[in-house]
């Protein structure tokens, strides 16, 4: 199955990614007391032709350095922004991206993101979360703060 050609008009909802940002966040799944913030760089480029966007990142994690990429797309028939990633540890992930009224959402298998841009797009902040199937809930993972890069 092919996915829909998207519009200029719906990627354009991609634009304000577009960029050099330097990452900063804290996981929430440590024990009590601890710290565990990160660091990354998260790089957003059009692909030649303008249909899919490419996100590079490089992050100094708790657990040491992640680096991949990322392809985000359009599909018509959900209105949604495919995202495939791929990291220097092995992992694959498949998200579902969407926005509305400002809001992103990111939503993959037991993991979903929610946030916005903020200071005129020079800022985007927001919560990642995990499914826990212990209690059947959403939990806290980490906050993250991407600020374009001057």
């Amino acid at each position: 199955m092919t996915t829909p050609t998207a519009t200029f008009n719906e990627l354009e909802r991609l634009n304000p990614f577009v960029g050099v940002w330097d990452t900063e966040g804290e996981m929430k799944t440590t024990a009590p007391g601890q710290s565990a913030k990160f660091r990354a760089t998260d790089t957003y480029e059009w692909l030649p032709g303008g249909h899919f966007l490419l996100h590079r990142f490089d992050a100094d994690m708790p657990e040491g350095r992640v680096q991949g990429i990322e392809v985000i797309g359009y599909s018509r028939e959900n209105d949604s922004f495919p995202m495939h990633s791929f990291d220097s540890t092995g992992n694959t992930s498949l998200m579902q991206a969407q926005v509305e009224k400002e809001i992103w959402t990111f939503v993959g298998d037991a993991i979903r993101f929610t946030g916005q841009f903020r200071d005129k797009g020079k800022v985007f902040a927001g919560l990642w979360e995990f499914f826990s199937g212990e209690d059947a809930a959403w939990q806290p993972l980490m906050d993250v703060t991407l600020r374009k890069a001057e």
